[in-house]
């Protein structure tokens, strides 16, 4: 398909503005040189991507990738579990998926839109807050270590403070949010349900107060207007947007993979009845099948598709990854069936970059 057809970037000028003031600590390998050669013939990669990566698409990802390939980069922002259902309603008809959480991506595969997934990273979630909140002196003192992890909990109880999330429906994020609170309550020993006193969360209604939920992409920017005293955030956004955050321990970050077995004790049925279980927040990614012929990349553009996935596993794009706060993990390959098999399935040049850095593969 011609460029007018893929998607444009989906920054925003606020976005452009803040990357000025970023430093994603990777600046150093910018001029470093990839494995991820391909045709010269430049395409442009079409990239959907979770809107906790927004920041870091708009100053690593699009940079550091066409610096290192002289491709270009489009790609749109929002909860991974948006993208899915917009790639599956052929809304969207991006090349590559990177999502949180690895069930947004396995959707796609009953209608052969996908046919692996490959695990990059964990994001252990944290609170964060605003630095200018009536509360954030008490908030400081528990990042702090001054006052108990279970003050966290009574606070963000307090009658009128104000907690900003996301819809768990559209986005995992809001899902690992009340799974936090509910892992806290049995964890903590607390004599209460903070998913019920903080987010209002009851049988009548399973997912909370509407007024605390907006969508990812806007989750962070109203936090530090002063929306809200404090959000749900993962550490990764907490370091590129240079947040105030409290972490949480490994019991209640969903980043640490000898906990998985802890995190499955909890769950949550969204709308429509699909159950969501706590497993590992996990960054993920994959190359999207066109729907038809009408709608597949040029060659010049699917082999920028595959020059981004291979750029993503190669050295210098892991080393980007780590320093904007990713806890790295072996690259893990699970295919769509046991014929998708990585030799098989991934494109030369991403076979490499994917051998090259340890990559092990998963029967599911």
């Amino acid at each position: 398909m011609n460029t007018s057809t893929r998607y444009r970037f989906a920054a925003v000028a606020l976005i452009a503005v803040m990357a000025l003031a970023v430093s994603v600590h990777s600046s150093s390998s910018a001029s470093a040189t990839t494995t991820t050669s391909h045709t010269a013939v430049h395409g442009t990669a079409s990239v959907a991507y979770a809107g906790s990566l927004q920041l870091f698409a708009a100053t690593v990802l699009g940079p550091k990738f066409k610096a290192a390939t002289g491709d270009s980069f489009q790609g749109r922002g929002a909860g991974s579990s948006t993208l899915a259902a917009e790639i599956l309603a052929k809304e969207i008809s991006p090349g590559v998926f990177m999502s949180v959480g690895k069930k947004n991506i396995k959707k796609l595969w009953p209608a052969k839109r996908a046919k692996f997934v490959i695990q990059l990273a964990t994001d252990p979630l944290v609170v964060a807050y605003n630095p200018r909140s009536k509360y954030a002196s008490r908030f400081a003192a528990i990042a702090d270590h001054k006052a108990p992890l279970s003050s966290l909990f009574k606070l963000l109880s307090t009658s009128g403070i104000r907690i900003g999330r996301t819809d768990p429906n559209a986005d995992p994020q809001g899902v690992y949010f009340i799974l936090m609170m509910e892992l806290a309550k049995s964890t903590l020993h607390l004599s209460y349900d903070p998913a019920t006193t903080a987010l209002g969360v009851t049988k009548s209604s399973p997912f909370g107060k509407t007024s605390q939920m907006v969508d990812e992409d806007s989750l962070i920017t109203d936090l530090q207007a002063g929306e809200f005293d404090a959000s749900s955030a993962y550490l990764t956004q907490a370091v590129q947007y240079h947040l105030h955050y409290i972490a949480l321990p490994k019991t209640l970050s969903f980043s640490v993979p000898s906990e998985s077995s802890h995190y499955g004790t909890v769950s949550i049925t969204l709308t429509g009845g699909t159950v969501d279980q706590g497993d590992l927040i996990t960054l993920n990614i994959t190359l999207v099948q066109p729907a038809s012929a009408a709608t597949a990349p040029s060659p010049a553009n699917q082999a920028s598709d595959n020059a981004f996935v291979a750029w993503v596993l190669s050295a210098n794009g892991r080393t980007d990854l780590k320093n904007g706060g990713y806890l790295l993990t072996p690259p893990l390959y699970t295919g769509a069936t046991s014929a998708d098999t990585a030799a098989k399935t991934l494109p030369n040049n991403v076979l490499r970059a994917f051998t090259s850095a340890g990559g092990t593969t998963s029967a599911g």
